[in-house]
């Protein structure tokens, strides 16, 4: 009985989830393309590659959710004597859950516009565009009527007496976004006294386009709005900088909030004259999705590389049925060149 309780409660909130029709990432600073199209090409370097994936409900669900995807975005046509510069970028993501094998798969393409104002100032607009495949496989689902009295269990020989036509559908998505970002350099490389941070919002899905299997059915996807921010702040004469980070997210009836603080620490600099030392550094954190999660995390950087790793732990009235297991969640990162190299002043040379 426990267990059964247990699952019910399991899929009354899988119900609920399901209706703000997105993929989140706790990790969602390193998910940038799928945060704002405005992101594209913001950072310390010309290319930017990240790869990442996301574990959820496996404790309770035989087949939980996965997503897994790739993004790639670079900086355009962009010299030293510029104060604008074009960015490109392409996100690949792919979810999977459930014995339905209830699969999407997306191709997003962003075009970004960053236009310096001042020293230390960007503001940026993006758009976004692509391709999105939906798919259902009902042939392993299990339905009442395969119930056998006499065996006094499930028997997959027997009709499920269930009438459906499941066909997989593409539609397309639309989005753009504005960012605006500041970054104050410190004095010299080793007194940390910099600060930098972006804030911006994002508006998904104003296409609203069909979410339903069922030709009958005529259901859209919400449009979803998103607020974001994020800022590094140096501790001066020390080798800690604080990272603060936020995101709401606004979809039909749900909303999702993660905010949460991280520590960044400087473990080493790159040896100056024969390079044979590489720049690394840590970043310890801990963020909560308000009213459901709680989410420490851990950022390793060397060099040009950097993974991310998280895990969920589930404080909702869900736990009962998860035992507090949420969801895991790893990004591997690689930058060109390597960020740590982008000490100038010049804002032309520093990004987010």
């Amino acid at each position: 009985m426990k267990r059964t309780i247990a699952i019910l409660t399991v899929m009354i909130s899988l119900t609920g989830i399901s209706k703000a029709q997105d993929y989140h990432f706790s990790q969602f600073f390193d998910t940038p393309l799928l945060v704002n199209p405005a992101l594209t090409g913001v950072f310390n370097g010309n290319q930017r590659a990240v790869l990442y994936y996301r574990d959820q409900w496996s404790s309770v669900m035989n087949n939980p959710y996965r997503t897994f995807g790739f993004s790639f975005d670079s900086r355009l046509w962009k010299n030293a004597s510029e104060t604008g510069y074009l960015a490109i970028g392409l996100n690949v993501m792919k979810d999977k859950a459930g014995t339905s094998e209830l699969s999407v798969t997306q191709a997003l393409l962003s075009v970004a516009y960053h236009q310096q104002i001042g020293e230390s100032s960007l503001i940026s607009a993006g758009i976004q565009g692509g391709f999105t495949q939906r798919t259902i496989n009902p042939t392993n689902l299990v339905w009442d009527n395969q119930y056998d009295p006499n065996i006094g269990g499930f028997d997959p020989t027997l009709s499920s007496r269930e009438t459906y036509t499941y066909e997989g559908f593409n539609h397309a998505d639309l989005a753009t976004g504005i960012l605006y970002s500041y970054f104050s350099p410190s004095a010299n490389t080793s007194s940390n006294d910099g600060m930098r941070f972006n804030v911006g919002g994002s508006f998904y899905h104003f296409n609203r386009p069909k979410k339903s299997f069922s030709e009958l059915a005529d259901l859209k996807l919400y449009s979803k709005v998103v607020f974001h921010a994020r800022a590094l702040i140096g501790l001066a004469q020390t080798n800690t900088g604080i990272a603060p980070s936020l995101i709401y997210e606004r979809q039909g009836p749900n909303q999702e909030i993660i905010a949460g603080l991280g520590f960044r620490f400087m473990l080493q600099e790159q040896s100056k004259y024969t390079g044979f030392m590489k720049e690394c550094a840590l970043t310890l954190g801990c963020l909560t999705r308000i009213g459901d999660a709680i989410i420490p995390y851990l950022s390793f950087e060397f060099a040009n590389y950097a993974v991310g790793v998280s895990y969920d732990t589930n404080v909702s009235g869900l736990r009962r049925a998860t035992n507090s297991v949420g969801g895991f969640e790893v990004n591997l990162r690689f930058i060109n060149p390597s960020p740590f190299k982008y000490q100038s002043r010049s804002i032309n040379k520093s990004f987010l």
